[in-house]
Formats: C-alpha cells, structure tokens, sequence
C-alpha cells in the first residue's frame, strides 16, 4: 500500500509524538517515573527514593547481575546503571531500559495527576521494518564521542522504513555529568516518490510536582537538582559560546551543554541507516517539540554552520546536509539575535505554536528579557490561532496537531488516517483510559482515543516489563523507604516499620510464582487479600493506591485473568477507578 499524503507540518508532529511514544515505553517505572506520589512534604520520602534508586541503579549496572533479566545491558539512566563510574547523585534516577520500545505498541504513563497514552498514527508506525539502537558501548570522556554501537529493538515482516534511536545526556551543569536516556531517533521513510529522512528529538517530561521541579532544576537559587530534563529546559537563562554548533553568535547554555552528548550516537544512527539502505535520502527533516525543539534547532545549526557539519558531510558526503529543513513545535530559544540571523540565511525552518505559549512568547522581543540572556528564535513564525472549546495547555503536542488539522482542512480534506485519529490523551483513572474516556481534548469527528484496550494492554504491560521491573524495584528500594524513619512525619515504633516490611514482602512474594495457569480464582484471592493489608499499611492514601494497583496489572500481566474479572471484585474496581491524586 502506497503512503498517504500528509502535510510536512502535521506529520512531523505526528513524529514527535513517536518520539515521547519510545522515551516514555522505556521507563521501567510507568506508573510513577518521577517519583511524584512517593512525595510527601515534612519527609525525606521522595529523597530517600531516589538515594536507594541510585543504589539500585549500580546492581542493574554490575557485570552479570542480574543473570536471570532478559533486560540485562540495556538499562540507563544514571550512569551506574550502565556500569560506569561516576555520576551525578544530584540528578533524579529515572530508570530505563532502551529495550523496551516498540513503535507498533502505544505507551502509558502517569505524568501530571493524570494517566497518559499515547500511539503515533498507523501511517507512521505501520511501515515500520526495523528498530534498532544507537549508544555508547563506555562512558564518553569528551564529545562528540565516537565510542558507539548499533543493538536490535524490533524486526518486522515487511515494511520499508527503518528506525535508530539513539541515547543522549540531559542535566548538565558546567562540568557536571548528564542522566542518559533516549533523546530522540533517526528515521528512514517511504514516501511517494522516494525517501526522506527525518531526525527527531523528544521533548521534556517532569511529573505532576511541577512547582518543586522547577525550584531544584533552576541554578539562580542554589545549585540546579532533580529532573534531569528540566536542568537543561532552565539553562536556557544564559547563552555560550560553541563552534561545534555554530561558528556564529551564541547559543542557550542548557540545551548547548547537552547537545553535544548526543551528536556521536545521532551520527552513528545516520551512518547505520546508509549502510542498510544505501541510496542517500531525497531531503533530510530535523524536528522536536519544547525541549526536542530547542534541540533540533542546534542540532540543525551544527549540522549547516557549526564544525560538527563537517564531519557529517565528510562522512555521509551523499547526503544532502544542505537543504536540511527545520520543523520546529512550541520552540525555546536556541540561540542570541546573529545566530538566528545567519542560521536564516544557510538554512530553512518554521517555528510553529499556538498562540498563547509562554515557551515561544518568551523571547527577546517579549516576557522575560530580564530573566534571560538575549536570545532569539529561528525560521517563519507561524503562530496558530487557540483552538475554539478546547481548555488544555497550548504547548502540548495534541493541542498544537488539532490546530495544524483544522488549518489543513480548511484547504483541503485531510485524509481519515490524520483527521480521524486522536494520538495522544490524558485520563483521570486507569478504568477511563482503558474505556476511551479521556479528560483532554479530542478534535471533533475523530474517534474516541481508545488507544490502550484490554486487547493490547497485556502486550504493553508485557513490554514494559511491569512485573520483573515492579518486583525488584520492591525489593531494592521501596522496602528500604518504608523502613527508614525519615520518610515519616513523626515518631515511628520499628515494629510498626517491620509490619509494613512484612506486608510488602509478602506480597513480591506471591508476585513471582504468578504465571499463565495460576488459577484465577486463587491469584484474585491472594490478590485481594493482600490489597486489604496493603491499604491503610504504607502510609499514605496514594501511594496505597499506586501499589495498589501497580500489584493489580502485575497479576493481570502474568496471569490470564480478564478485566471483567478483575472488575467484578470491588477493592480492584476501585483501585483502577482511582486517581492516585498525591498527599
């Protein structure tokens, strides 16, 4: 089947939306990556989370261990997790593991009080051929690094188009290590007459604590902490100096400092691409959204006037560097007033946003000139109009894709396959998502997102490994968090801390010996029995529930238990209809 036509602006997008899909498959910790419900104020609750997940990070990263982890080598995040030394104990630990993406699955995650799915559009993910990886095989000493290898994710039967992810570093602070993950990938496409390329970087996620996020990643008040990603979103209150990006004017600290720790895997993905499908490419896109953005547009300003173009033109000599186009959503300044200048004259971009957006308004014309260095957007403004009934953050990815459909339908009728999808929605409980009850807005006449269903969701679950993942994350870190006494308010009897432990272990217990012929009615027995001891046993009402639940879709992964059985026991129901809103 030939692709369909879809304008560059939308499915760029759409590519993006891929690009949070793969990042967020990738948490080995989907229903609290940022450790937002372990929070609890007058505690050191959260603090003690992330210390014992640092200590858990160097067993997953020890030669060998753990020998019975089909995951074992893929995972990252702090350094230790992959077994180097170092790190940087002030960033937040968010585990991942690169072997867990699959485009052809959505993703879920529960980010901002609210449970997330997402799934790019069938027109992008269904020619899919094959995924593979792009990372450092040794810590990187200086960058660009060219210590790299290429891993397997995924081979399909048929398709024509072939994805490379590739790793890269956020965080950094001066001389200060990054926290790894997925930044983003390189993707060779079908179209019409050929083939494009399209390089595509992902964009930030914090959590619902948005507040204590921005106060430990800022650097105006004490030393920048805590999310990794929103380090580097808040670097951008200065400019510096970097040929490697361009041998013109200067570029925003934050996403300057971490560029560079992707361009050795970024080119390894491209050369891996060459050598698989030969030809070069018909035109190359380079595109993000907030964060990935502010990325893509350095990226695309190292490849057109920075040094770093050299060795990608020497390197890939067919390929044509020159004409690289720039698609860039609810863009962050990437660099002062010259950069933007010359970039416009050697390279073409569009800078799109809805109107409204505080990332993009906040430039050196408008908001915040006196919190930032003078900085500059780059490329044709195109600002899009609010979209009418819908009351969702502007700066999202579906808000901005609902303005692009209806400016594109307004032209011509877009095809069912774009106009018809909702890709990317938010839901109050895990039972809503499941029913395609969203909260965020859905563009009138597409269908309801129904994207994670009781036909998919042992796949998804599967893929994220919510058991091996959930278990051991038990066993090292939350047990040692509910013992410890600093994560309480007040005194706590160490028998009162030994009975929780006991609660907990009993539980992991019963977890692992869960399997295809468990019978269902004694794992719902078990399963139940220990809810009630869990509830009211932790100490907060909403970690209760995330364990809750998280134990729930444990024993709905490894077992062959239905959803309407599950629903049909009223402490499971209510868990699943749960917001897990935090204390």
């Amino acid at each position: 089947m030939p692709p369909i036509q879809v304008p560059h602006f939308i499915l760029n997008l759409d590519l993006c939306t891929l690009s949070y899909q793969l990042y967020h498959q990738s948490l080995t910790l989907p229903l609290d990556p940022w450790f937002d419900i372990t929070a609890r104020s007058g505690t050191d609750r959260r603090t003690n989370v992330c210390t014992f997940t640092h200590e858990y990070a160097k067993l997953l990263g020890a030669p060998g261990a753990p020998s019975t982890n089909p995951r074992k080598g893929f995972y990252s995040g702090p350094a230790a997790a992959r077994g180097w030394a170092g790190g940087n104990l002030t960033l937040d630990p968010i585990l991942t593991n690169y072997k867990q993406i699959n485009p052809k699955l959505p993703m879920i995650t529960r980010d901002g009080a609210k449970f997330l799915a997402a799934q790019a559009p069938g027109y992008v993910v269904d020619g899919m051929r094959l995924v593979e990886g792009a990372r450092y095989v040794g810590k990187p000493t200086n960058f660009p690094a060219g210590n790299t290898e290429i891993f397997p994710i995924c081979d399909y039967p048929g398709g024509d188009d072939h994805l490379v992810v590739f790793e890269g570093g956020t965080g950094v602070v001066g001389q200060s290590e990054p926290a790894w993950s997925l930044m983003g990938y390189v993707l060779w496409r079908k179209t019409t007459t050929g083939f494009d390329v399209h390089i595509v970087f992902r964009g930030s996620r914090s959590g619902a604590a948005l507040g204590r996020t921005v106060l430990q990643a800022q650097s105006v008040i004490g030393q920048a902490r805590g999310n990794a990603d929103w380090v580097t979103d808040l670097g951008g209150t200065e400019q510096m100096g970097s040929p490697l990006l361009s041998r013109v004017g200067t570029m925003t600290k934050g996403f300057a400092l971490a560029m560079p720790t992707m361009l050795g895997t970024i080119k390894a993905a491209c050369k891996r691409i060459a050598q698989v499908n030969g030809a070069a490419p018909q035109n190359i896109f380079v595109t993000g959204h907030s964060l990935g953005a502010a990325l893509a547009s350095q990226f695309a300003s190292a490849a057109l006037i920075g040094s770093f173009g050299d060795q990608l033109r020497q390197e890939l000599p067919a390929w044509p560097w020159q004409t690289t186009h720039l698609v860039a959503y609810a863009q962050p300044i990437p660099g002062n007033p010259l950069w933007s200048y010359t970039y416009n004259i050697y390279g073409s971009s569009d800078s799109i946003w809805v109107k409204g957006d505080a990332v993009v308004e906040a430039t050196s014309k408008r908001i915040v000139k006196w919190v930032t260095d003078v900085g500059e957007h780059c490329g044709a403004q195109v600002q899009l109009k609010k979209i009418e009934g819908c009351s969702d953050n502007v700066h999202e990815t579906f808000v901005i894709r609902g303005a692009l459909v209806r400016d594109a339908s307004a032209v011509r009728a877009m095809p069912p396959e774009v106009a018809g999808i909702t890709p990317w929605a938010a839901y109050d409980t895990f039972s809503k998502m499941l029913a395609g009850q969203p909260s965020s807005y859905v563009y009138p006449g597409a269908a309801a997102p129904n994207i994670v269903t009781e036909r998919n969701l042992r796949s998804v679950l599967l893929g994220c490994g919510i058991g091996l993942e959930f278990e051991r994350w038990l066993e090292e870190v939350y047990i040692k968090m509910i013992t410890d006494k600093s994560s309480y308010r007040g005194p706590h009897l160490q028998g009162t801390l030994d009975q929780r432990k006991l609660a907990v272990v009993q539980a992991i217990a019963r977890m692992k010996v869960l399997a295809p012929s468990t019978n269902h009615q004694e794992a719902l027995k078990n399963l139940t029995a220990d809810l009630e001891i869990i509830k009211g046993e932790l100490g907060t009402e909403s970690e209760e529930e995330f364990i809750c639940l998280a134990m729930i879709l444990n024993y709905y992964q490894k077992t062959t238990l239905t959803l309407t059985e599950l629903n049909l026991v009223p402490s499971i129901r209510k868990i699943l209809e749960s917001r897990l809103n935090q204390a």
